[in-house]
């Protein structure tokens, strides 16, 4: 009688376990959608604020925002392909200095190494423009 209740109590501890398993995974999954979601907004923000404090026209502000949108696509496209890290630094490097090479006749110098080193670093090169324009 004692080894069947012994059985019994390891069968229903091994399904009680699977089954809140299954619900962490769908909390763990639900958590991960959230943490997505606010990043992208983050990242849209950061993107509209540095447009805003570029002082260029809405029609330029909507090329630099696609460009930059596509840079960070090509930029995980390279981050996802199965080369090595050290092989991955010189391609970003490089994409960083091309991928703007198409707009450059419509755009001042300064705006274009603005939105290099915005791809580099957001948050300071936002910082940098507030300031400059804080100062004006």
């Amino acid at each position: 009688m004692l080894p069947k209740i012994v059985r019994m109590f390891f069968l229903m501890l091994f399904l009680s376990v699977g089954t809140s398993y299954a619900q962490t995974d769908a909390a763990m999954e639900k958590e991960r959608e959230k943490y997505v979601q606010k990043q992208y907004k983050e990242y849209y923000d950061r993107v509209d604020t540095f447009i805003a404090l570029l002082n260029i026209d809405d029609f330029k502000g909507a090329i630099v925002k696609q460009k930059i949108d596509d840079f960070y696509k090509k930029r995980n496209e390279i981050m996802m392909t199965q080369i090595s890290e050290y092989e991955k630094e010189p391609l970003i490097d490089q994409l960083k200095v091309t991928h703007f090479s198409d707009v450059e006749e419509l755009y001042t110098v300064e705006t274009i190494l603005s939105t290099q080193r915005f791809l580099t670093d957001n948050k300071a090169e936002i910082k940098k423009l507030q300031k400059i324009k804080k100062n004006k």
